[in-house]
């Protein structure tokens, strides 16, 4: 007998951006809020990825993201990373991207955001991002 086994149709890095006690929150043209997220391309490191998007998309360099673990929402495998950032650090809308806030958490609602961010915030990303202390993740600016 064989065994069927599920795959999901293709991956992504997303990255949970915070700064104090916000979160950094992306829009594209007539979307909804979303966190920084990219496509993995084949055989390409999720770390690397993570790099990637957050300086295509926002001009934003991080010396260290934190891995906090892989969701499959829907078909998507999603890579979720966080990195700390430092007040004043800027950022340069790129790529597609039309907006972009920080927003603490407690004014983040799951109505505000795309159904996909909406699951993962549903899966309590916080109390996973707060569970680490800052001296744990890599800050930097841009």
């Amino acid at each position: 007998m064989s065994v069927i086994r599920h795959r999901p149709a293709r991956a992504k890095v997303t990255i949970i951006c915070t700064r104090n006690d916000q979160v950094l929150l992306v829009r594209r043209k007539g979307a909804k809020w979303k966190f920084p997220n990219g496509l993995l391309e084949r055989g390409e490191a999720p770390t690397v990825a993570a790099a990637r998007e957050l300086w295509k998309a926002l001009s934003l360099h991080c010396s260290g993201l934190h891995h906090l673990g892989t969701i499959e929402v829907g078909n998507v495998l999603h890579h979720i990373f966080t990195t700390d950032f430092a007040d004043g650090c800027s950022v340069a809308l790129g790529r597609g991207i039309v907006a972009c806030k920080w927003i603490s958490w407690e004014d983040l609602s799951s109505t505000m955001l795309k159904p996909t961010a909406a699951a993962l915030l549903s899966r309590d990303l916080s109390a996973l991002v707060h569970r680490y202390e800052p001296a744990e993740l890599a800050s930097n600016t841009n």
